[in-house]
């Protein structure tokens, strides 16, 4: 059984090896610390925890980089994690280097306009984008297909974890830090991330991992319920969480690549990942149309 494999049998001897990791890891670079985005989301949660019991609170620091469309929740859970765990806590709204660029010229304003609407308006542009067979996530790997409005999209939101990623290395510089990245396998292979973005890091304690064994590390490591139970979500645009954006649970999601990756037999895989074959043929097409961004820059050989 697929949902059985996937268990991790002793959730904190693999916490132990995570912590070895990250503190090796410190050591070989030379670094004096680490530091990571904290977005008040699970998977920033988990590393920051790691890091803390691998290298101690007063060598960890989290930066949480709100803007325009960042939900208050985020910053309580984030604020709130970094009091748990006290480790150093910087705050940096990037709206105002994102409003230079002209990010938020690519939307409508929003300013005074209800949470509500923003999130109705959000999930009608995302259906308006999608076509048959090819929800918009699918789309936007395949860049966009000439659509100017999604590649709009497409710009909208890459751009912000990019700024991100600039600030996490500037400060990581000045402090002679290691930047930890908070990037889980789910998302790693089906492209739910971005390159040179929030796939940038010095290293990425979590890539082996499923969304569904995050969670199961997290409860091991005793993360706050509050984050473990919440919807993840990208905190990009209004409304929309990680599962409205792909289309399917990350339950169904994590047994169907799981099961792609052993050869099962794809009818036996959507029986017991609970979903339609049709759902494993979009996520086969997923995986391999974001191929490219887990591949590192290509060079002529000549």
């Amino acid at each position: 059984m697929i949902k059985e494999r996937l268990v991790i049998q002793n959730p904190h001897d693999t916490c132990k090896k995570l912590e070895d990791f990250i503190g090796t890891s410190m050591e070989k670079s030379h670094k004096a610390g680490c530091i990571l985005g904290i977005s008040g989301g699970l998977d920033s949660a988990l590393v920051a925890y790691l890091a803390v019991r691998a290298v101690g609170k007063e060598n960890v620091m989290g930066i949480f980089m709100p803007e325009r469309d960042t939900s208050k929740k985020s910053y309580n859970d984030a604020r709130m994690l970094a009091d748990v765990l006290g480790i150093s806590f910087k705050e940096i709204d990037i709206k105002p280097i994102l409003r230079k660029i002209g990010v938020y010229g690519l939307e409508p304003p929003a300013f005074y306009v209800p949470r509500s609407f923003q999130e109705k308006y959000v999930y009608n542009k995302n259906k308006k984008l999608s076509r048959d067979n090819e929800p918009t996530f699918l789309r936007m790997l395949k860049g966009g297909e000439g659509d100017r409005e999604l590649q709009k999209h497409i710009a909208y939101i890459n751009t912000k974890h990019r700024i991100r990623m600039t600030y996490l290395y500037y400060y990581g510089e000045i402090n002679n830090y290691m930047v930890l990245g908070t990037a889980n396998k789910s998302e790693y292979m089906t492209g739910f991330f971005v390159k040179y973005g929030d796939a940038a890091a010095d290293i990425q304690p979590l890539l082996p991992f499923y969304k569904t064994q995050i969670i199961e590390l997290s409860k091991a490591i005793m993360v706050p319920d509050s984050i473990i139970n919440k919807a993840p979500a990208p905190d990009l645009m209004p409304g929309m969480g990680d599962e409205d954006v792909l289309g399917i649970s990350y339950e169904s999601l994590d047994m169907a690549i799981a099961g792609l990756e052993w050869g099962l037999d794809e009818e036996k895989i959507a029986e017991e990942a609970r979903c339609d074959i049709s759902q494993i043929a979009y996520i086969k097409r997923l995986m391999e149309l974001s191929s490219p961004l887990r591949e590192l820059p290509k060079s002529p050989q000549i």
